[in-house]
């Protein structure tokens, strides 16, 4: 099946968005070690940038999930790419860490007016599902090269020319793809409101209110997960750089070492993919699998191997969380398309991972600190533990059923 000329401009479009997103947030991560030694920090202060912009990105994502179906997303993603790619333009000019900090906040704030207005557009402009899954898919590619876009480039000018050109060149990329991402999304520019579901008496005896979806269609549990899911992956992305740089002799070496994690990803995107549409048709039973993948690895992480053997068990432990990124925030709040609250669960999916995320920056860089590293490898194994077992309850029929329920 193929798509018609508008869907290839609109996956073309929103691909180079979160393209422009990833290179604009991953950079942090890989300059964690040069800016530690320039602006002579502790591991908890540095994880504290990424904590920074982990809850001002979930709390945007909490506001902007509650009313983006009332704005036009093409006005919110412009805002956005213009408004990260700035602060990761004024980012490569910081010498303290308190400016450093509060630029981080800005980052997490326009970062977070992206992904709402993004599966808005998927719910208009792809209607069936086998086209959501091929826009999924296509879409996952823009993990893979901003990770390592971001990494490679940032790696390299931290080893070279300095910290603040790993967020300067992605800042300026990010602002000519903000260019082309205007006149690709164009179909956008006139999209207006869209009417919520209200519920009749009838339907609310059934659980069909607001708090009767968040319990009968598993979404509590499944948010549950979500934070674990933020705490594991993003914990693997923010301290793999600085952690294998420990490991080696540093330098470049350890910046080639940590490209392995983003390759690996094109994996775990593969057999996310194949596992969802050919093998498990349960989309949350095939997200608890490669949960329980990701447990292990991280588990394997703390008999203490090498620095290749480490940045290899990083990189299977996040292509499996990575590659259930596309199905879980963008095919299952698709699932919540007849509620007419799309946006609204996909904003709240994407902040509880990145509430999540906040805890692997701060709290992961306090047990790395006061534990070692094999102590931050268990506990992501025991996160991802809990977060599979509790993704296995959100795929139950019930809640399944609960969802067809709905009646548009």
């Amino acid at each position: 099946m193929k798509f018609s000329p508008t869907q290839r401009r609109i996956t073309a479009g929103i691909v180079l968005a979160y393209t422009c997103a990833y290179l604009c947030r991953l950079n942090l991560s890989a300059a964690l070690g040069g800016i530690t030694e320039s602006l002579q920090i502790s591991d908890t202060q540095a994880g504290t940038l990424q904590t920074a912009f982990a809850i001002v990105y979930a709390a945007g994502q909490l506001i902007n999930g509650a009313i983006v179906d009332r704005l036009n997303p093409f006005r919110h993603i412009m805002t956005s790419l213009i408004g990260f790619s700035i602060c990761n333009l004024l980012m490569g000019f910081c010498t303290s860490y308190p400016l450093l900090l509060c630029l981080c906040f800005m980052n997490g704030i326009f970062q977070s007016m992206l992904w709402t207005p993004i599966v808005r557009l998927m719910a208009r402009f792809y209607p069936t599902k086998v086209e959501r899954s091929k826009a999924s898919l296509a879409f996952s590619t823009c993990m893979i090269v901003g990770h390592l876009g971001a990494w490679s480039i940032s790696g390299v000018m931290v080893n070279t020319l300095g910290w603040g050109l790993a967020f300067t060149i992605p800042g300026i990329i990010a602002f000519i793809g903000m260019l082309i991402v205007r006149s690709l999304l164009r179909e956008a520019r006139d999209m207006g409101s869209q009417p919520v579901v209200k519920a009749s008496r009838a339907q609310e005896t059934h659980g069909h209110s607001l708090l009767g979806m968040f319990a009968s269609t598993g979404l509590l549990f499944l948010l549950g997960a979500c934070i674990l899911y933020g705490f594991v992956r993003d914990g693997i992305v923010t301290w793999a750089p600085k952690t294998l740089g420990g490991l080696g002799s540093g330098g470049l070496a350890a910046v080639a070492s940590s490209l392995i994690i983003p390759l690996i990803n094109i994996v775990g995107y593969t057999t996310g993919n194949y596992l969802n549409r050919k093998g498990i048709k349960n989309t949350r039973l095939c997200i608890a699998l490669m949960t329980s993948a990701a447990m292990l690895f991280c588990a394997l992480l703390s008999l203490n191997g090498g620095m290749w053997i480490t940045a290899l068990l990083m990189g299977l432990g996040c292509a499996a969380l990575n590659g259930l990124n596309p199905l879980l925030t963008a095919l299952v709040p698709l699932e919540y398309d007849k509620t007419r609250r799309v946006s609204l669960v996909a904003g709240l999916i994407d902040s509880f991972i990145y509430i999540g995320s906040a805890l692997a920056g701060f709290v992961g860089g306090s047990i790395s600190e006061g534990l070692g590293a094999s102590a931050l490898f268990i506990a992501w194994a025991v996160a991802a533990c809990v977060a599979a077992l509790l993704m296995l309850l959100s795929s139950r029929k019930k809640c399944l059923k609960a969802l067809d329920d709905y009646a548009v």
